[in-house]
């Protein structure tokens, strides 16, 4: 199989992955530690497909100079959150996915230095897919719920910035397969604010999810203009910083809402 083909497997893997049944959990007096450190893990994974989103809009030109400034920012946030995740000696598959975690998301850095060009764009890319896919494995060995609502918001996070980056690559016809990778991506985004407006909520997190809904709404109308636009691209790349950051603080909120 080639990088490319491995990659976008990849990424179509890692969704289905967090939807699928949790690990055994940690009993009580250890299950708080467990879920937070899933969550960082899957914060890992967000974190790159906004680099991954940030080089490919800068090598664009679409708000390249604050495109930039963000992805220099994203990339400390990035390291900062691998560092931070613990290694358990045990269990050891569990021990074993957070180190190649970490070794890939050491080539994920170099990678996001790069100058912000259509080749270094798409190899970032694929990378970033790798880099989601072994942080939701991660995630789901330390026995988090993919259906949980703070694993629902992250992972829509996640998708936004995915979703904005696949538009940047189909508008440069950067592989066949980008729209059909687009349209999983809108379409797991969908399902990801679906499961939301179904979950227990608070009063709290029924304003951040009506911020993130407004988002929504102008990223899917101009993912749909980028078709034919190109100026919508600006548009597609603002709103899904905003619907990113929006569902980061949702996923936080829940979290909180677990403990």
């Amino acid at each position: 199989m080639s990088p490319r083909r491995r990659a976008a497997t990849l990424a179509f893997l890692a969704i289905a992955l967090l939807a699928g049944p949790a690990a055994a959990a940690p009993h009580d007096g250890a299950r708080a530690g467990a879920v937070g450190q899933a969550l960082a893990a899957l914060r890992v994974a967000t974190l790159a497909e906004r680099i991954a989103k940030l080089q490919a809009q800068a090598a664009q030109g679409v708000l390249a100079e604050r495109a930039r400034r963000a992805l220099a920012q994203t990339v400390r946030r990035f390291d900062s959150a691998v560092q931070a995740l613990a290694r358990p000696a045990s269990p050891v598959e569990l021990h074993e996915a957070l180190a190649i975690l970490a070794l890939i998301a050491k080539e994920f850095h170099a990678w996001a230095l790069k100058p912000a060009t259509r080749d270094n764009a798409r190899g970032l890319g694929e990378r970033a897919d790798e880099v989601a896919w072994q942080a939701v494995k991660a995630a789901r060995l330390h026995g988090l719920d993919g259906a949980a609502p703070a694993a629902r918001a992250e992972e829509a996070a996640a998708l936004a910035a995915r979703a904005a980056r696949l538009a940047f690559w189909r508008h440069w016809q950067a592989g066949g397969s980008s729209g059909e990778r687009l349209a999983r991506a809108v379409a797991g985004l969908h399902a990801a604010v679906d499961a939301l407006h179904a979950a227990p909520a608070t009063p709290e997190t029924d304003a951040e999810l009506q911020v993130a809904d407004n988002q929504a709404a102008f990223l899917f109308a101009a993912l749909d203009d980028s078709r034919t636009d190109a100026r919508a691209l600006e548009t597609v790349a603002k709103a899904a910083d905003n619907m990113q950051e929006s569902m980061e603080r949702l996923a936080a909120l829940h979290a909180e809402g677990a403990r």
